[in-house]
């Protein structure tokens, strides 16, 4: 509070009123207008407000404050050697610094315009996610086949199958990962219905997690189950997720699953965009398999 009121009253000396009270926050501001738009807020209505809010905090207190600050600042400390360039200065800075802040204001009222949250066909990232992946039934219904990327919406493909068709026992998993959260929730739909899990060839990452879910977990003598840290490749952060944290949540799974803690210590030590392979012996001594089939 004592910084905020020394400022507004004028009493910080000119550059740092300059620099760091105008230039570097609004520096700041502007970069962090962007997180109230699409596409990190999805709804037009949750983007509005959050606009808006930051707007009037932002734009509107926050910019009086620095501006009142800077002038009174200016006014203070108008004599000495340069000053008088001082002073020329901040007034540019904050002619430019409101030029930039009205530019933010009408690209953000460019960016909730409705055309920009409109979805001309409502169901096409569901069927894109759906294109990822197959879940299908064996001759006889007793097992599921889950190939290709664990994509969001799979779980719930899962969940209605399994109602559907009670007598399956076994989940047979081919795939190079996919989402975290998904993994999670075919592990424990695995594990709730006491299924088999089988992997024939390569079953990577959020697929492994899924195949952990196993009662029993089964592979065959040219299976690969690899393991790595978690990442997210995305074009734009998400502050919020917790990679570390989501790690933790598996590893607690792994342990109820009965996976050897030396193994633990080691599952996501890879970087994410390598992976570890442990070979069939390393699997069983640590539980992760119980039977390898063809051997």
């Amino acid at each position: 509070m004592v910084y905020i009121r020394n400022h507004w009253r004028g009493d910080q000396p000119l550059l740092w009123s300059l620099w760091i009270n105008l230039v570097l926050i609004r520096v700041v501001v502007l970069y962090a207008d962007r997180y109230t738009l699409p596409p990190y807020i999805i709804e037009r209505a949750d983007a509005v407000l959050a606009t808006v809010i930051f707007g009037v905090i932002s734009h509107i207190v926050v910019y009086l404050w620095q501006i009142t600050g800077l002038l009174r600042s200016c006014e203070r400390q108008a004599t000495g050697i340069n000053s008088g360039v001082w002073v020329w200065i901040s007034y540019i800075a904050l002619i430019t610094s409101l030029v930039f802040t009205l530019l933010s204001m009408f690209g953000a009222y460019q960016s909730l315009t409705e055309d920009k949250f409109r979805v001309d066909d409502p169901l096409a990232l569901e069927h894109a996610r759906e294109k990822q992946y197959s879940l299908s039934l064996n001759p006889d219904g007793s097992l599921i086949h889950i190939r290709g990327i664990l994509a969001l919406g799979m779980t719930g493909k899962l969940r209605l199958l399994l109602a559907q068709n009670p007598q399956v026992k076994g989940i047979v998993l081919q795939s190079e990962g996919g989402q975290v959260y998904e993994g999670r929730g075919t592990a424990n739909l695995i594990k709730q219905h006491k299924l088999t899990t089988y992997v024939y060839g390569v079953c990577k990452s959020a697929c492994a997690t899924a195949f952990i879910g196993g009662a029993r977990r089964v592979i065959g003598p040219d299976a690969k189950l690899g393991f790595h840290e978690y990442g997210l490749e995305l074009r734009f952060p998400i502050p919020l997720f917790d990679l570390k944290g989501e790690q933790e949540k598996d590893i607690s799974f792994y342990r109820q699953q009965k996976i050897a803690e030396e193994f633990l210590t080691r599952v996501f030590n890879s970087p994410h965009k390598d992976i570890w392979f442990p070979n069939h012996n390393e699997l069983l001594e640590a539980g992760v398999i119980h039977h390898i089939v063809g051997k």
